[in-house]
């Protein structure tokens, strides 16, 4: 066998995450041990005080304070059954793609590979890494149908562009491109680094989408919230002036699925060395506007459309129910979800 033994230690990256916080209380649930990372122990003491404190005792917290440091995760692998890497930054303050969004990704999945390979031990069997629907999906092409077997080159041309000139305005590449190009490379760079290192543990990916649903880890203020939480957050809040749809391929996926998916890509013998898009399915903004408004989650009412025209996408999630056997979240539970988790900040 290749999967981690029920009540094995789980290596979980960036513990004091969003998916990450969710994936190490499922785990815990499911009587496995858990070892979080953190940048800081005491942003991930929250935890351990909180969200999981029924599990206080099967939980540990080891610090990294940077990924891209050259042993960050020698200590933190030794030992461990299993890995869910999660940790890598994702919001859009880009200055230098390669700088703030692309080289972290890259360094930080390569690192703890290189780490799982010489330090963690014989009894390693699997290592499971968040990619992202960023690594799948071209937004220049409206109508097309995207799966496990499609790589995102697109959004690599552009950050490739950049560094060939880069104090070049016309080169420089947008904020939403330089992450999808993280994450394609990043995720590239797992399975390069199989197929010529040929570590003795099995390897699988985790592409979720747009992540919604109820946030458990520590959030000071409406500022700190996770990306695309804030996004829907927005009109929670008001901040909107109206529901800007744009043309981007929106699909999304609830962070408890997301969750679910890691521990099954551990668990799960034919999970390795796959790939999994993890999404539940395409939504609007206008659709998400009206569960807020059902359930009375909003400080104004008024959401003009703006009569934008929406390009359709298709996203197959036939893989990650066949051999994971996900069964997901519908929109209006997450979003409702989400909207009760965060609502506080209004």
């Amino acid at each position: 066998m290749t999967t981690p033994p029920k009540g094995g230690l789980i290596l979980v990256t960036g513990v004091t995450g969003y998916i990450a916080s969710w994936t190490a209380l499922k785990l815990l649930e499911q009587g496995y041990k858990v070892r979080g990372t953190a940048r800081t122990l005491s942003k991930a003491e929250f935890l351990k005080d909180g969200p999981l404190s029924k599990y206080a005792s099967n939980f540990e917290i080891v610090e990294v304070a940077d990924l891209e440091d050259n042993g960050a995760f020698n200590e933190a692998v030794k030992g461990v059954d299993g890995i869910a890497h999660i940790a890598s930054p994702f919001h859009f303050r880009v200055t230098d793609p390669y700088v703030d969004l692309i080289n972290p990704a890259v360094n930080g999945t390569v690192n703890l590979l290189k780490a799982a390979k010489e330090y963690a031990g014989p009894q390693l069997k699997r290592v499971v890494i968040t990619s992202s629907f960023a690594a799948i999906v071209e937004p220049h092409k409206p109508g097309h149908s995207f799966d496990e077997t499609q790589w995102n080159q697109h959004s690599i041309n552009l950050a490739e562009t950049f560094k060939a000139d880069p104090t070049n305005p016309s080169k420089q590449v947008p904020p939403n491109e330089a992450y999808r190009a993280s994450k394609s490379l990043a995720e590239r760079a797992l399975w390069d680094f199989v197929k010529t290192e040929k570590p003795s543990f099995e390897v699988a990916a985790i592409n979720p989408v747009f992540v919604f649903g109820p946030v458990i880890h520590s959030v000071k203020d409406a500022e700190s919230i996770n990306t695309s939480v804030f996004l829907l957050y927005k009109f929670i809040a008001g901040l909107n002036a109206k529901v800007e749809e744009g043309v981007a391929p929106k699909a999304f996926v609830d962070v408890r699925d997301v969750a679910d998916a890691h521990i099954k890509a551990l668990q799960v013998e034919e999970a390795k060395g796959q790939r999994f898009f993890n999404v539940a399915g395409a939504f609007k903004w206008a659709e998400v506007v009206e569960i807020l408004r059902k359930h009375n989650k909003l400080t104004k009412n008024d959401y003009p459309p703006t009569g934008e025209k929406v390009d359709s996408y298709f996203f197959n999630n036939a893989k990650s129910k066949d051999v994971l056997g996900l069964n997901y979240i519908s929109l209006e539970d997450s979003v409702l979800a989400t909207a009760e988790s965060v609502e506080r900040f209004v």
